[in-house]
């Protein structure tokens, strides 16, 4: 039985993974941004004997998400498991670009900056085997480093993509100091209210998607992998962009200004 904390838990990928981990006796920390719609869920998977604790944050805002990582400690002594899940979309209307309180992109700001932010907060938690998941996406655009807030010419999806592309470049570079962490691309198009949200048709389940997430969370044969980007069950290369050291440095540098770490 391992200690779990996993973000995004109210729907989709999130509450499939929380079922699963709950099914196995895990110990799950749940987390969402919406607290009713969190202790429902949190009182279903009691209810099938899971072992279960909510904690409610908004991934988009750096205190919000200091404050969690600080509830998150104080529920648990160690953790086995930290899934990165938890993102925000592409959105219903493509051309809005949105901020949070920092004047941050929203999309770098959940998809990124919350995992940089929690991976660093938690990583003293990690048992001597724990294992840290990032969600990444085969979606990936290239980082404009003059203007990472995408201030010019937004778009919705290719900001997703962007920030999926800096979630990755961070998982080489917290794997560099040593955590065991990767990332994975779960499956193409699944039926969550983000893809249908971002204008998509679901093209996969949502088994489709959870599978890859175990594997990597799980998999024994992986003990040694880290700092690598899995599209689905297998190793891939991801977008060239993240092999540039000077890139990952300088979008370190640009997330430490922004959150503090």
């Amino acid at each position: 039985m391992k200690t779990v904390f996993l973000t995004g838990c109210t729907s989709g990928l999130g509450l499939a993974l929380a079922t699963r981990f709950t099914a196995r006796g895990d110990r799950v920390l749940l987390h969402g941004r919406d607290e009713s719609r969190l202790r429902l869920v949190a009182a279903t998977l009691r209810a099938s004997g899971g072992r279960v604790t909510e904690v409610v944050a908004d991934i988009t805002e750096p205190d919000s998400v200091a404050a969690l990582c600080e509830s998150v400690g104080e529920l648990a002594d160690s953790l086995d498991l930290v899934v990165n899940n938890a993102a925000v979309g592409g959105g219903r209307d493509p051309g809005r670009r949105e901020i949070n309180s920092r004047g941050t992109e929203l999309r770098m700001a959940g998809n990124y900056l919350a995992p940089y932010q929690i991976n660093r907060r938690l990583a003293s938690l990690l048992a001597r085997d724990g294992r840290i998941v990032n969600v990444a996406s085969v979606g990936q655009a290239p980082l404009d480093l003059d203007d990472l807030d995408f201030t010019r010419a937004y778009e919705g999806v290719t900001a997703y993509c962007r920030s999926k592309l800096a979630l990755i470049m961070d998982t080489i570079e917290l794997a560099a100091r040593g955590v065991h962490v990767n990332a994975v691309h779960p499956a193409h198009l699944m039926p969550t209210t983000m893809v249908r949200d971002s204008g998509f048709v679901p093209q996969a389940t949502m088994d489709d998607g959870v599978l890859p997430v175990l594997r990597v969370a799980l998999d024994t044969a992986l003990s040694t992998v880290t700092g690598r980007y899995f599209d689905r069950f297998d190793l891939a290369e991801p977008h060239r962009q993240a092999h540039d050291p000077a890139v990952r440095r300088a979008l370190s540098n640009w997330a430490e200004s922004r959150v503090g770490w």
